[in-house]
């Protein structure tokens, strides 16, 4: 009778612990549901599009078709083709606090609130006194998000397209650990002075069509760590696992007897 009882409390043991070990696998799965059935189409979402604001740091590249009259407008670089985001900085212009670049030859130009877009139309027309068939192009050296939290690799990443994405700024980062809360995935973005908060769920494909899936400029992610993540830190797997072997034990001296 001891013997079965015994038995029967380890049998107990395991089977909550192996509830509670599949239960918790039920949040990791990224968009539930989806492909499970025939849905509309979602509606398209508008990508993002950031405006050059104070403190920016862009780069103009100008050509035309006098090599010798655009070097003029064009900044000597001291980098070469360097990839160090540090380096080619030198060669950007800094957004002054009123909105302004000052570029070679065309002086004080305002750009705050422009795109890339607009401000290398805007430099191109200044440019048609000056060169034949100008070209201009105007990007960002500057436009970086932070992923932080419970992911493999959090850290500061710089996007040179100026697009990206939730779910592919979470794969940069390495994806999110065991740990993480893909529920309550957590967005912080700053704007015009303004700073906001949203709650992104990584579980539902309700993120395909939030405001908050293409991410701007500075924007912040932050995967909270869960229930699972203070378990293990206490190592209350490894505790109950030493129960359990512990009760096998005397039910295999018990069976033995």
């Amino acid at each position: 009778m001891k013997f079965t009882h015994y038995i029967t409390s380890v049998f107990v043991l395991l089977s909550s612990f192996l509830v509670v070990s599949c239960s918790s696998t039920e949040n990791i799965a990224y968009f539930k549901g989806a492909g499970t059935k025939q849905t509309a189409p979602q509606q398209a979402i508008n990508s993002y599009e950031p405006l050059i604001q104070p403190n920016d740091i862009v780069s103009v590249t100008i050509s035309s078709l006098s090599p010798e009259a655009t070097q003029m407008f064009n900044p000597q670089s001291n980098t070469g083709n360097s990839n160090s985001l540090e380096l080619r900085q030198l060669d950007g212009y800094l957004v002054d606090k009123n909105g302004n670049i000052e570029l070679p030859i065309l002086g004080v130009l305002k750009i705050q609130g422009l795109t890339t877009e607009a401000t290398s139309e805007l430099i191109k027309s200044r440019l048609t006194n000056y060169l034949k068939e100008p070209t201009v192009k105007v990007k960002f050296l500057n436009f970086k998000i932070s992923v932080l939290g419970e992911v493999a690799r959090p850290n500061v990443y710089n996007i040179p397209n100026e697009k990206i994405s939730i779910t592919e700024a979470l794969s940069m980062a390495g994806d999110i650990t065991i740990y993480g809360m893909r529920e309550n995935v957590l967005l912080i973005r700053e704007e015009n002075g303004v700073r906001q908060f949203a709650r992104i769920d990584m579980n539902k494909t309700d993120v395909f069509s939030s405001p908050y899936y293409y991410l701007h400029k500075g924007d912040v992610i932050y995967v909270e760590p869960g229930p699972r993540k203070v378990y293990a830190s206490e190592n209350r797997t490894y505790q109950v696992l030493t129960v359990l072997i512990g009760l096998l034990n005397v039910a295999a001296i018990y069976a033995i007897k």
